[in-house]
């Protein structure tokens, strides 16, 4: 343990550099008033093992929490605790106990007054406590660090065992020699081995000087030099008045003190000002209670929305899927409860292909009866495996489910409705997943009827963002940890999106809602964001970011003003089988509408995008989905007749960046298309 102390206005600082398990700045600990003498040990994050004595070198009492003052930036630390080592349970003592047992000892009748002033450290051993006791032994030696060492060890925490050893030791086990220097490195190998965390103390007795040993005083203090929190307490008991000076510059060099005994009669009060030395510390917890601090930022100053004219042709998929083993239309298909409420349905009001496709039953209702010659085929299929393996008798109730939908909502004729089973479907997804095999539980809707599976067309205008999402940035440092946060989004300085953690927070924060999307935020001039933080010691952080700008431009006032408004028209052409790339017949009058508006847009930017589902190996599916643009790119240039246009491009995505998420079946189908998008400005 290193101690470095500085004056400020008249009271004692120690200034330590702390181990980095334990905090990552310097502590100022404030000396007690009542203290001549003061030492620590850090023992463990927020806690420290001290010790505080008078002038007269006796343990100071009765410490409370007011006297004990940790800073740091200024600040102190809240004292949790103050306890001493006498009564805790969770703090030990790692002590090694050097003797001299050499003959002289007899010689100057002091054994019995070293006997006794040794129950000082017996009176003060815990259970918890690691005591290590070493001797002199002129015949035998033990290897320590490498080195022949003449000395015995005994490790106990067991009083009547320790004091039986040395009651040995100076009977029978006296020595002719004195080896100071070996015992203490013994002493020093066995403290190197402790938990560097642990803290460690040495005591020292010796009653001549040592010169016998086979190692120098330069061994020692190399032994010792980089062994953390060791504090070292020497009993000089030599002839003659004066201190041994390297023990007393070895205790002190290890934030320690040696005693002189210059009569027996002074070696029990010694080691009772050694035990008080050892036991009268005080465990005291802190804390500093640093609340958290930071910034917060919207990911951009502006946002520019604008109303966008969007031409939808979505192809319809003509599958409904089926959970395994049921026969019931799930919840995610929209119906209607009676044939009243068929009566508002318009099918180009449906927004997006999925929409499009909840809906798939009642457009296929409203094209029956708009179309009263048009007959269906419902081609019921199940996955046959597992408990749906031959199970034909379920892929005809599928077909019945929806072809009675059909019957008594819509007031299809069932005449009109044909019904087949069948185990796997005509063209079958790989039965080798769970996805493949979840796609084949399905009843295919069939028609000889282009206008039955044609594509669904809607025209509705859209606001459009220039950014991905509402992103917000926090910046948060927080000394205890962040236990929970809210945030909160403000339009017009009214909140409107909040959301909840716990723990830290992602440096970049893009937000999704209802209430966030271009067209909600549209109708606002200004965003904010707040976010309140509660670290796990409940001290509060509240943030608000600066102000983002909305820019909103309208349609209407883009007319009014004759200037031109964004039209965007999307076109999906019929789905691809799995792992096809052959584009079906009834795609011609899709691709001949892309023809006809790209000849009537000519400065169009037209972008043909291929997809795939994320069924197999992603690099086959890239290929595949290059594969899929490029033999609609072909298609499409072959109608124009005309030398490639460079506002014409396609490329491939495969299985990344999908148009739908992949964990539903009619998602995976979905993603097994080529989108055609087509951008330009139009005027009224």
């Amino acid at each position: 343990m290193k101690k470095l102390c500085a004056l400020f206005v008249g009271l004692l600082f120690l200034l330590i550099y702390v181990n980095p398990g334990f905090c990552q700045e310097s502590i100022e600990i404030q000396k007690p008033e009542k203290a001549a003498d003061f030492s620590y040990q850090f023992i463990a994050p927020g806690k420290l093992l001290i010790s505080a004595s008078d002038n007269g070198g006796e343990p100071l009492r009765d410490l409370t929490a007011e006297d004990f003052v940790f800073l740091r930036k200024g600040k102190p630390a809240k004292i949790l605790g103050v306890e001493t080592l006498e009564t805790s349970q969770d703090v030990s003592l790692n002590i090694v106990l050097v003797v001299d047992n050499s003959a002289s000892m007899k010689q100057r009748r002091a054994v019995q007054s070293i006997l006794k002033a040794m129950e000082n450290i017996y009176t003060i051993m815990r259970p918890i406590d690691n005591i290590t006791m070493i001797v002199f032994n002129d015949d035998k030696t033990r290897d320590f660090g490498g080195k022949p060492l003449h000395v015995t060890v005994k490790q106990s925490n067991q009083p009547d065992e320790l004091r039986a050893f040395l009651e040995a030791s100076f009977d029978s086990g006296l020595t002719a020699k004195t080896v100071l220097y070996e015992g203490m490195l013994a002493g020093l190998d066995l403290i190197g081995r402790m938990p560097e965390e642990s803290h460690k103390f040495m005591v020292i007795f010796t009653d001549g000087e040592d010169i016998n040993s086979a190692y120098p005083e330069d061994a020692v203090r190399k032994a010792a030099q980089d062994i953390a929190k060791l504090e070292v307490y020497g009993i000089d008991y030599m002839p003659g008045s004066r201190m041994d000076p390297f023990l007393k510059s070895f205790t002190q060099d290890h934030d320690g003190k040696t005693w002189k005994a210059t009569t027996a009669a002074e070696l029990e009060p010694i080691f009772q000002a050694v035990s008080s030395k050892l036991l009268y510390r005080y465990v005291v917890d802190y804390q500093f209670l640093f609340p958290p601090t930071g910034r917060l930022a919207m990911g951009a100053d502006t946002m520019r929305i604008e109303e966008i004219t969007t031409i939808d042709s979505a192809p319809l998929l003509n599958y409904v899927y089926f959970a395994e083993g049921e026969s019931s239309i799930d919840a995610r298909y929209m119906r209607f409860q009676d044939q009243g409420q068929t009566q508002s349905f318009k099918e180009e009001a449906l927004r997006g292909t999925k929409e499009k496709y909840a809906n798939l039953l009642n457009i296929i209702g409203l094209r029956l009866r708009a179309n009263p010659e048009a007959q269906i085929t419902l081609v019921g299929c199940n996955a046959n495996y597992g408990d749906e393996k031959g199970r034909k008798d379920l892929s005809r109730a599928r077909a019945e489910k929806v072809k009675a939908y059909l019957q008594y909502i819509w007031g299809i004729d069932p005449a009109r409705m044909a019904v087949e089973a069948r185990n796997l479907p005509e063209v079958p997804t790989s039965g080798r997943s769970p996805e493949g095999r979840e796609e084949n539980q399905r009843v295919e809707i069939r028609s000889e009827d282009d206008a039955i599976l044609d594509v669904v067309r809607s025209t509705y205008v859209e606001a459009h963002s220039d950014q991905e999402g509402l992103t917000v940035q926090p910046v948060v440092a927080s000394e205890h940890g962040i236990e929970s946060w809210r945030l909160a989004v403000l339009a017009d300085g009214q909140p409107i999106f909040t959301q909840k953690g716990n723990g830290a927070l992602d440096a970049e924060m893009i937000l999704a809602d209802e209430a966030l999307t271009p067209t909600a935020l549209s109708q606002y001039g200004q965003l904010t964001a707040e976010l309140e933080v509660v670290d796990v010691e409940n001290q509060a952080l509240t943030l608000t970011s600066g102000p983002l700008t909305i820019e909103f431009i309208q349609r209407e006032t883009q007319q009014a003003r004759n200037l031109g408004y964004r039209v965007q028209e999307k076109y999906a052409l019929i789905l691809f089988d799995f792992d096809s790339d052959t584009i079906k017949e009834r795609n011609a009058s899709v691709v001949a509408t892309i023809v006809d508006r790209i000849r009537q847009f000519p400065e169009a930017k037209v972008g043909i995008v291929g997809h795939t589902d994320n069924i197999g190996k992603e690099a086959y599916n890239l290929k595949l989905s290059e594969r899929r643009a490029q033999a609609v790119y072909d298609q499409i240039m072959a109608a124009l007749g005309d030398d490639p246009s460079e506002t014409v491009t396609h490329m491939g995505m495969g299985p990344f960046d999908p148009l739908y998420g992949n964990g539903l079946p009619e998602n995976r189908a979905l993603n097994r298309t080529v989108t055609v998008t087509l951008e330009y400005e139009q005027k009224e």
